[in-house]
């Protein structure tokens, strides 16, 4: 009789275990979906901002630049 509530009671912890393995799983799976879509969120802004971005500013700096010279008379140097 104790055997058998024994055997039971491993039955069921058995039968926890795998559930609780399986949403271990199931929510490790969801976590590398959403990071690799994170990291191709970042990779996609990245590239944006080292394609657009950066030269929209080196082009403001530069007009910038181009301001001040001619508002002080400063002479381009060659570079």
């Amino acid at each position: 009789m104790q055997t058998q509530s024994c055997l039971q009671l491993a039955e069921e912890a058995e039968k926890e275990h795998k559930k609780t393995a399986e949403k271990i799983f199931g929510r490790a799976e969801e976590m590398k979906a959403s990071y690799k879509k994170f990291v191709a969120e970042v990779q996609s802004s990245t590239s944006r901002v080292c394609k657009v971005t950066i030269p929209e500013m080196a082009k403001s700096v530069d007009r910038a630049i181009d301001g001040l010279r001619t508002r002080y008379n400063i002479p381009a140097t060659a570079a």
